[in-house]
């Protein structure tokens, strides 16, 4: 053993850190404990940030559960989660999936709680009171996402009230890990965001939105830039407009939209070029059949066209290519509505940490 620690202490530190970086989340937790100047560097955050580069993202979240995406999409055997023993989980509280970014998760509670989560490290914080009356709120939504110019991971709570006063009014709150604080930012006014999680593209958070004073309850897409904190609408794609719902995703790091013709089809829309409308591309069409009660949602799209779907609380498989489904068998508690989400594994932490 302490021959092949003299060998280790000859390379040079660049190709320690070559190999290192190259190392799956487990292996590093363990190679911390081999030496000071390991601990040291698997530590810092440019090795952080290096190491995510070369992590897939190939988890999938299952409300406080953790599966393999290669073992769903491409094994025939059943799949039995494991259980990511969140810290925080009180059985007598409801929680909910906000988002990930590089790793981190999310996590709301019933009681107005926020965590900051990285299952792979099983580190976690509890985030500060934003300062928001929750309970006077017509909707809350949230999102989470990385400034790269401050090397800062960011939380956004969106609180909409409706005042007799002042009318509805949209409340802008953003958290910062760096700091460990939250602040107001400028409001979006008149608008109503919807309440899912949004999603994190290109350095912006996108929710799904409407202007109070539409009477024709028409959506658009609106987008909050995380470094200048400003806010734009991004271009729907050519939708063949009629009887539909319709939710944005990510696939492969690009954003979606999933439009349900509901009982008929869901057409898949995937903008391949941020910010170029011309650049929506309907990648599938994925037929109703009698089997699906609820609208599917896709989770992940595979480079030979196969498409993971949610449905209700089991997922489905949709071949593109061969128009056929097939069923992965997963183990899961069905007590409890599940939330599915693609997450990457990493040494991320949740709180921030001042470096020598």
């Amino acid at each position: 053993m302490a021959h092949k620690s003299e060998s280790v202490s000859l390379l040079p530190p660049e190709i320690v850190s070559e190999i290192l970086v190259r190392l799956p989340v487990k292996s590093l937790l363990r190679m911390r404990c081999v030496s000071k100047s390991w601990l040291f560097l698997i530590s810092t955050r440019q090795f952080i940030k290096t190491h995510l580069k070369f992590q897939p993202t190939n988890k999938i979240f299952l409300r406080f559960y953790t599966c393999s995406l290669y073992a769903i999409m491409y094994q025939e055997s059943p799949h039995l989660p494991d259980d990511l023993h969140f810290p925080c989980k009180d059985p007598l509280v409801d929680y909910n999936f906000v988002g990930s970014c590089d790793g981190l998760l999310c996590i709301s509670s019933g009681v107005g709680d926020l965590f900051l989560w990285n299952p792979s490290i099983r580190k976690s914080k509890k985030l500060p009171f934003s300062g928001s009356n929750v309970d006077c709120s017509s909707y809350l939504a949230y999102g989470i996402g990385y400034n790269k110019c401050q090397a800062d991971y960011k939380v956004v709570q969106v609180m909409g009230s409706s005042h007799s006063e002042y009318g509805f009014q949209n409340e802008f709150r953003v958290y910062s890990v760096r700091t460990n604080s939250w602040k107001m930012i400028q409001e979006y006014p008149g608008v109503i965001f919807c309440n899912d999680p949004a999603k994190f593209v290109n350095g912006r958070l996108h929710w799904i939105a409407t202007h109070v004073s539409d009477k024709n309850d028409s959506w658009f897409i609106s987008s909050l830039n995380l470094v200048d904190e400003t806010y734009e609408n991004v271009a729907l794609p050519d939708l063949v407009y009629g009887n539909f719902d319709w939710e944005l995703g990510i696939l492969g790091g690009n954003l979606c939209v999933f439009c349900d013709y509901y009982k008929v089809r869901m057409d898949v829309w995937v903008m391949k070029a941020y910010g170029l409308v011309e650049s929506w591309t309907k990648v599938a069409s994925i037929p109703y059949f009698t089997a699906i009660e609820h609208s599917p949602f896709p989770v992940f799209i595979s480079h030979n066209d196969e498409i993971l779907l949610q449905h209700g609380s089991n997922l489905l498989i949709y071949n593109s290519t061969h128009n056929t489904f097939k069923h992965p068998q997963v183990q899961i508690h069905h007590g409890y509505e599940i939330q599915f989400s693609l997450y990457t594994k990493s040494l991320v932490l949740p709180h921030f940490v001042e470096e020598v």
